[in-house]
């Protein structure tokens, strides 16, 4: 099995090859580096994928390089080979609607996980010493939260859960503290297993509970309040995803730390 890493020659793309190369580190897993010929330096990514071909030579991993021209390709090469997850950034100024090379990508369908990152610290090397995990109404996929675990343990990272329950105005002022600590008791609840996981890994983690009136801009308030370094969201969505916006979508619009958006692939 590998990971493939879509790299650009931008420092974006090498950032986001970091996450795919911790990754395969705690999977023990290759490394494909491609490129999708555009109108990018071809100088620059071929400088690109030596740096990371070296820095997957100094984690043990086997790596490789191929430069293809369309998604089309992409799409042959994943489905002849064993590739479990494609990383790939997105340009910090854009929207997650706006018309781009990442949704071309999800539209394709490409037969793999697909990991998008915003990058907004850039650089090789990445400190993740803390992952929000966002959820809604203490919804956790078993895919998500693998997700979070491996980079998690690539890391040595601790985890927050932050789960919320969305509210109208009028009920949100009616909230009491009971009802505030008796929700956090149903969640905990609710996630219990994950929890036995968390404790069997040795990961350290909290889980955290709020009302709000708009999901996406609460995470970005919890976010702003605390330290974090790496945000994951799941996809809301298997078929109309980035069709309409979605409260969610406002976490990629102005993000304030790198955030990766999970699409799992759906058979």
């Amino acid at each position: 099995m590998k990971v493939v890493s879509l790299i650009n020659g931008s420092l974006l793309s090498q950032t986001v090859a970091s996450y795919a190369l911790a990754y395969a580190k705690e999977l023990h897993l290759g490394v494909s580096f491609i490129y999708i010929d555009a109108n990018d330096n071809l100088s620059d990514v071929k400088k690109s994928a030596q740096l990371l071909e070296q820095k997957a030579k100094d984690l043990e991993l086997k790596s490789e390089f191929f430069v293809l021209d369309s998604l089309e390709d992409l799409q042959e090469y994943v489905e002849s080979r064993e590739i479990e997850t494609i990383f790939c950034s997105t340009r910090h100024q854009h929207t997650i609607l706006d018309k781009s090379f990442v949704k071309e990508l999800i539209a394709q369908k490409i037969r793999a996980d697909l990991c998008v990152v915003k990058v907004v610290k850039a650089g090789y090397l990445q400190e993740v010493q803390n992952i929000l995990l966002p959820i809604k109404e203490a919804k956790l996929s078993v895919k998500k939260f693998t997700l979070m675990m491996v980079f998690a343990d690539a890391y040595d990272a601790k985890v927050e859960i932050y789960s919320l329950d969305k509210l109208s105005a009028t009920k949100l002022q009616k909230v009491t503290k009971e009802q505030i600590k008796q929700r956090l008791q149903e969640i905990i609840f609710k996630l219990r297993h994950y929890m036995k996981l968390f404790y069997l890994s040795g990961t350290s983690f909290s889980i955290k509970h709020d009302f709000a009136l708009s999901d996406g801009e609460s995470v970005k308030t919890h976010i702003a309040k605390h330290n974090y370094d790496l945000a994951i969201v799941g996809a809301h969505s298997t078929n109309s995803i980035f069709e309409k916006n979605h409260p969610i979508d406002v976490l990629f619009e102005h993000p304030s730390i790198n955030t990766l958006y999970f699409i799992p692939y759906e058979d």
